[in-house]
């Protein structure tokens, strides 16, 4: 009988999660180790600009208090900064330190390095079709979290293993 994708679809539940922590097992190198996952969504979208708490939560899927609670534990790390806005005081924009901007450049060192590792194991054209099938998997993904009622499991579940650098976060 044939594969549906039902049954592709539960090989790869069971499958990403195990790939992934494979690959990107926390430890003493990651420099991020104890961060909470919320706080790093947070870190690698202000990674790539600054952001008010409202935007940030809406993008996050938190109300303000609760980026406002996240904001305070980064900030009390000296990761994170708040700057008011020129054209309105009461506005303040979150974006990262030059701390968390070198912890999240040398945590993404450590994981390309991972990667690069594992890739070495594979024919150069086989990571080409990967490489492409999961930017593919990531436009599908965007695609279902908009046609339907849940959010994209790359988007949530799986958010903390994936290497997301800046150019795959959305524009506001």
């Amino acid at each position: 009988m044939a594969e549906t994708a039902h049954d592709r679809a539960v090989r790869l539940e069971g499958l990403f999660p195990r790939v992934l922590r494979t690959l990107f097992r926390p430890n003493g190198e990651d420099p991020l180790v104890d961060l909470p996952i919320g706080q790093m969504r947070m870190m690698r979208l202000l990674e790539a600009k600054s952001w008010t708490p409202s935007s940030l939560g809406e993008e996050l899927g938190l109300s303000v208090s609760a980026v406002t609670q996240m904001a305070n534990r980064l900030d009390s790390t000296g990761m994170l900064a708040r700057e008011e806005d020129p054209a309105d005081r009461r506005v303040k924009h979150l974006m990262l330190t030059p701390l968390g901007k070198e912890k999240m450049r040398a945590r993404r060192e450590r994981r390309v390095r991972l990667l690069e590792s594992v890739l070495v194991h594979m024919k150069e054209e086989r990571q080409d079709e990967f490489i492409k099938m999961l930017e593919e998997l990531l436009d599908a993904s965007a695609i279902a979290s908009k046609s339907e009622d849940h959010t994209s499991f790359v988007d949530s579940e799986m958010e903390q293993f994936l290497p997301i650098s800046p150019p795959y976060f959305k524009e506001n």
